[in-house]
């Protein structure tokens, strides 16, 4: 499983997703390879096809890519909707789903 986690210097969320991401691993007895990926500029950020930090891919896809996202890749924060409630990161559930559909 490829598991790529992308980020920018200074985004106040990355800790707590990269906590989150850990810990799903952690709990799903997963022990796989995490490429962590910094971001430094609006370049990098289209060469990586980068939605805003923090975030998380599994074989290439993202965990939390919906239409509504759009595509446009930028420095930016992220922000991740769940339900009525909008965080900065993935929530540690979110990410064991994912990690679930790709097993």
């Amino acid at each position: 499983m490829k598991i790529e986690f992308l980020y920018f210097d200074g985004c106040p969320n990355q800790e707590k997703a990269w906590e989150n991401l850990n810990s799903a691993l952690m709990e799903l007895h997963l022990n796989e390879d995490v490429k962590r990926i910094n971001i430094h500029n609006n370049e990098e950020a289209q060469q990586y096809r980068f939605l805003g930090s923090p975030s998380i891919r599994i074989n290439e896809k993202d965990i939390a890519f919906t239409d509504d996202n759009g595509e446009e890749y930028s420095m930016s924060c992220r922000q991740y909707r769940y339900g009525s409630e909008t965080l900065g990161y993935p929530t540690k559930k979110a990410i064991m789903e994912a990690l679930k559909s790709e097993l």
